[in-house]
């Protein structure tokens, strides 16, 4: 994909440190959010569905999870996951820095086996199901992740580190195969939905139209909706409207914000329009979400 011309796209989260730029996160769905929004990033990302049912777009291509699937999101493919139908879910994802597992500028293994992976060079599942060969030593190096995560004793660190570079060791020398490029119209498609899902992380705190989204496109505006739903499986306006509630929360769990200041930072200026769109989303008001998490 085209990685430097979207090097100022990515999610603007910082996941782990410099000692260990790794973080864990373990999302309940629909109660930690009933969907995470289409955005890419630089760093790997493996997920592991701990139980339930829920639904991930990877690059433009929508799979449902069951429980025991393993996802592998390489850098910079964009996704997003979201509740199916009115399934619930736990899952468990990790994301990381490659860089975490050389060994300096020379380190030859990354030349040789992680680059490529880095580049998208690779062919693989992007969803491992039970049945898979490798799946049972794959669900075990995560899981094991996972209660190193949760003990946070001492050398975590390196634990985790050796268990991730296993992971690639198997996924290399069992699962991995060399592939052509992506043909150029998936390529452009990508670029496309990248920089329309960017253009609405940047301004969702503002007014915005679907003429100026299809206007960055040069599309017409029947062709853009039809595009945008086409490849995200969602229409804008709901994508926006769900972006805005998923800020909206944080802002009513981080901060000190009254409800109506929380919808007018997320670019909702009537407040009982805000209030109904967070009450469907959550299934309860603002109010009450606010007390929930207290």
């Amino acid at each position: 994909m085209l990685h430097n011309q979207f090097s100022d796209l990515q999610e603007n989260v910082k996941h782990g440190d410099f000692m260990l730029p790794f973080a864990q996160y373990v999302s309940w769905v629909p109660w930690s959010f009933t969907s995470f929004p289409m955005h890419w990033h630089k760093e790997v990302e493996f997920i592991y569905v701990e139980s339930g049912i829920c639904e991930i777009n990877i690059d433009l291509q929508q799979y449902v999870l069951k429980e025991g699937d393993i996802v592998i999101v390489s850098p910079y493919a964009l996704h997003s996951l979201k509740q199916y139908r009115k399934e619930h879910a736990c899952v468990v994802s990790w994301v990381f820095d490659v860089n975490m597992l050389t060994y300096g500028v020379t380190d030859g293994c990354y030349v040789k086996y992680l680059k490529p992976f880095m580049d998208g060079k690779y062919e693989y599942p992007k969803v491992v199901h039970w049945d898979f060969p490798v799946y049972e030593e794959l669900r075990e190096l995560l899981t094991g992740i996972h209660q190193v995560c949760d003990a946070k004793e001492s050398c975590m660190e390196l634990d985790i580190k050796w268990r991730l570079e296993k992971i690639f060791y198997v996924l290399v020398k069992k699962v991995f195969k060399r592939k052509d490029e992506l043909g150029k119209e998936k390529q452009e498609t990508i670029s496309n939905v990248k920089i329309v899902v960017d253009y609405i992380h940047e301004n969702y705190q503002n007014q915005i139209t679907i003429g100026e989204l299809a206007d960055l496109l040069h599309f017409s505006e029947p062709y853009f909706m039809r595009f945008f739903k086409k490849y995200t499986g969602t229409t804008c306006v709901a994508y926006i409207n769900e972006f805005r509630m998923n800020k909206a929360a944080e802002l009513l769990i981080g901060t000190d914000l009254s409800v109506m200041e929380v919808a007018m930072q997320v670019g909702m200026h009537n407040i009982s329009y805000f209030n109904r769109m967070f009450k469907n989303k959550y299934d309860i008001t603002p109010k009450e979400y606010r007390k929930k998490r207290d």
